[in-house]
C-alpha cells in the first residue's frame, strides 16, 4: 500500500505546485486583463462595462486559475500515455 501512504503528500505537493505556479502568472494575467478593460474603454464596447462589474483581480486570478489547470490535465494526460521503454532482453 505505498500508494495510499503517499497519498496525502502528493496532494500536498499538488497544492503547493498550484499555489506556486498561480503566484507567478498572476502578474501576467493581470497585465493581459488591464490591457483588455483599457482596449474595450477605447473602443467603447459594451463588453467593457460587462467586464468592469467584476474587479480586475478577481478576473485575473480566475483566467490563471483556469489555465494552470488546463496544464496540470495536460501534464496529467501526457504522462498516463507516455511510452514506457522496456528493459531489452539478451537471448
Amino acid at each position: 500500500m505505498p500508494l495510499a501512504d503517499d497519498a496525502p503528500g502528493r496532494l500536498r505537493r499538488e497544492r503547493l505546485r498550484f499555489w506556486l505556479l498561480l503566484g507567478a502568472a498572476l502578474p501576467f494575467f493581470l497585465a493581459a486583463e488591464a490591457a483588455q478593460r483599457s482596449l474595450a474603454r477605447l473602443r467603447s464596447d459594451g463588453e467593457a462595462a460587462a467586464r468592469a462589474q467584476k474587479p480586475i483581480v478577481e478576473a485575473a486570478r480566475e483566467n490563471a486559475g483556469i489555465a494552470i489547470s488546463y496544464a496540470f490535465m495536460a501534464r496529467t494526460a501526457l504522462q498516463s500515455f507516455a511510452r514506457q521503454n522496456r528493459t531489452e532482453r539478451q537471448s
